[in-house]
This record gives structure tokens, C-alpha cells and sequence, in this order.
């Protein structure tokens, strides 16, 4: 059985980055891996949910457990650091957070799953972190290193070394961002973009993206993992309300950036081929 693993920094990182992605491997009869690196604990309640006596940290594990459940992920392994914070914040200085976490120690963590899940294809965010995001940044280099690691018959790491035969980045193309926004304002709508017909810069030029894959079939499945974590993503979030005719626009793709190894034979828009 192929298998595919997607490090995720914080508890509802899987469902909105590689939520179609996982639910279509699923459901192709590949096994699938999520590592969430942190706890979430700096996370605010968003959507503003009644959390009662139960902190939000623990509503956020709750809510992770729920979506990784509806993305039929095979299975979850939570890698023990802290939530980091944004960039500047207090929580970057926490002992425990996995910004401070010593590089080498994180990776190994990471290298001891790797081994014991054999994975076909590994994906993380970006040396950008996408959006910046010291815990993004973060999962980047940890992933990276893990890599190296697991594939060492001379590292330090539990179980026999296994070596990835690929590694992706998620990301999005400039201009499918462009179209969707550009779209949203035809119809007379917010674009979480602004409302300038060329926002500022963001996501990455389309030549750099190697991977486009289809989850149109799945984009109920994603929304609906979304919607788990209700602390973060409530029913007014724009992910819950894109109108109908622009959901496959918005959530129907999802895409990569083959940084390590060749893209699997059998199909350009899978990771892994079942």
C-alpha cells in the first residue's frame, strides 16, 4: 500500500491545506499520515464558540480529532511541541514552543515517524511558511532535515532508514489566487483579498508549481474537516460560505511544488499513485 505524509504545524493546517489531498488518497486506497507539530495553545477562539470549563487547547485537540476522522486519515501522530505564536510575539520565547526547539531534536522526532510509516511521498509548507508563520517555517526545515535523517543508516533515530522518494511543498499558484479574487469581485463580493482588481503579491509564480491536483470530488469532505475545528474556522468564515458556482474554483485544486525526487508514473496530478 502507497502511503503519503502531510506535517502540519497547527491543528487545522491538514484540513486547509491538504484536506482534498488526503481525502482523495483515502479514498484511492492509500494510506495516510498527518504529523501536527504543536497544540494549538496560542490559537484564539475565532469563531467564538462557548468553550465552558474546557480550555480552548483542549477543544483544539477535540477539533483535530474530529477532522483527521473526516479525512479518513489512516493515522495521526502529534509531534509534542508548543504553539509558537506570529512572529514578535511572546510565545516565540516559550522553553517549549517549536520555534525554540532545537532543529536537530525536532527532525529526529519527525526521522522516527518517517522510518516507521515508509511514506511514498512527504508534504509540508514551504521555506516561507506560506504565510510567514514561525511555526510554518518552522515544519519546513524540520520536514527537510527529517528527510535526511530517516534516509542516514548512520542518524541516530530509531527503525531502519528509509529514504522518501519524494518531497512536496504546498502552495498556490499567483494566478489561480488572481482568478478567484478577481471572480469574487465580478460577483459582487468580499475577496479575502481585498477588494484592488491586483492585490499585493501572493502565492507563487504558476512555472513553479509541478503538482495540480483535482479534489473535486472530495471538496464536501474538506469543507466539512474545516468546519471541525469550530474555534477557528466558525460558520461565517469565508472557507464555509464560497458560493457554490466558485467552490471548485476556490477549494476544487490543490497545489505542490516537487522539491525532492520525481513525480510519481500513472498521472501528473496524484502524489502518490495507490
Amino acid at each position: 500500500m502507497s502511503v503519503l505524509l502531510c506535517v502540519h504545524p497547527h491543528p487545522d493546517d491538514e484540513s486547509i491545506a491538504c484536506g482534498g489531498v488526503l481525502a482523495r488518497a483515502a479514498a484511492e486506497g492509500v494510506r495516510t499520515v498527518v504529523v501536527t507539530c504543536t497544540g494549538g495553545e496560542e490559537g484564539e477562539n475565532l469563531a467564538g464558540i462557548d468553550l465552558g470549563d474546557v480550555p480552548l487547547v483542549e477543544h483544539r485537540r477535540r477539533e483535530l480529532d474530529a477532522a483527521v476522522a473526516i479525512l479518513d486519515v489512516t493515522v495521526h501522530h502529534r509531534l509534542g511541541y508548543r504553539d509558537s505564536g506570529m512572529a514578535g510575539t511572546a510565545g516565540n520565547d516559550h522553553p517549549a514552543s517549536f520555534h525554540r526547539a532545537d532543529l536537530d531534536e525536532a527532525a529526529a522526532r519527525l526521522a522516527a515517524i518517517v522510518r516507521a510509516e515508509r511514506p511514498d511521498a512527504v508534504v509540508s509548507d514551504d521555506e516561507h511558511g506560506s504565510y510567514g508563520h514561525p511555526d510554518h517555517i518552522k515544519a519546513h526545515h524540520v520536514t527537510v532535515r527529517a528527510v535526511a535523517l530517516a534516509a542516514d543508516p548512520d542518524a541516530a533515530v530509531p527503525g531502519e532508514p528509509w529514504r522518501v522518494p519524494r518531497r512536496y511543498v504546498h502552495t498556490f499558484s499567483r494566478t489561480r489566487l488572481l482568478d478567484a479574487h478577481r471572480a469574487l469581485l465580478a460577483a459582487g463580493l468580499a475577496s479575502p483579498f481585498g477588494d484592488d482588481d491586483e492585490p499585493a503579491p501572493f502565492g507563487v509564480d504558476d512555472a513553479q508549481v509541478t503538482t495540480r491536483v483535482d479534489v473535486t470530488g472530495h471538496v464536501a469532505t474538506k469543507i466539512a474537516a474545516m468546519g471541525a475545528h469550530a474555534s477557528q474556522i466558525g460558520p461565517d468564515a469565508f472557507f464555509m460560505n464560497v458560493p457554490a458556482d466558485l467552490v471548485d474554483t476556490f477549494l476544487g485544486v490543490e497545489e505542490f511544488i516537487l522539491e525532492e525526487g520525481t513525480a510519481p508514473a500513472g498521472g501528473a496530478d496524484v502524489l502518490v499513485v495507490p
